[in-house]
């Protein structure tokens, strides 16, 4: 493995701890952001689909462990990953800054999308129908995912998606 793999697998492992005991604590209408899902996002873009989907079942793996549904998080981010895998963007491409960040927020949302209505189809904390939770939920979360990812692309991400 590259040391660009090893790097990410520790990013994601700190990502997975931060949005487990950090972040899932910060909700606003009993949603919050999702870092998992955009940095799931970022690989997707910068590598081939199935790295991207191995990263987004180990992401489960993690999630699923710290949070004791194992089955129902891997399932979210595997798919979540793989469809996000589809806004990859080939090296040789001469995609440009902006092309590439458009990629990147078209893969947030999908993939925040899809795998909150994985996880939406089973938990039911408030009540709600299934169908609202994944339409109002996965919205908001989704919108929340946006304004995260757009802060971080302009923070950390603008010149590794240059590449």
């Amino acid at each position: 493995m590259t040391k660009k793999i090893y790097i990410s697998i520790i990013f994601l492992c700190i990502i997975s701890l931060l949005q487990v005991f950090g972040m899932s604590r910060i909700t606003l209408f009993n949603v919050s952001a999702d870092a998992v899902t955009i940095f799931l996002a970022y690989i997707a873009v910068t590598t081939e689909q199935n790295t991207n989907t191995s990263f987004g079942f180990a992401a489960g793996v993690l999630e699923g462990l710290l949070t004791g549904n194992m089955g129902l998080h891997m399932l979210a981010r595997t798919v979540g990953s793989f469809i996000a895998g589809y806004f990859h963007t080939p090296k040789e491409s001469h995609t440009t800054i902006k092309q590439n960040s458009k990629r990147f927020y078209g893969a947030v949302i999908v993939a925040g999308l899809c795998a909150n209505a994985i996880l939406s189809a089973t938990g039911n904390p408030l009540g709600f129908s299934p169908a609202y939770r994944i339409v109002v939920f996965g919205l908001l979360e989704s919108f929340f995912n946006l304004i995260l990812a757009i802060i971080v692309n302009w923070l950390f991400l603008r010149q590794s998606l240059a590449n």
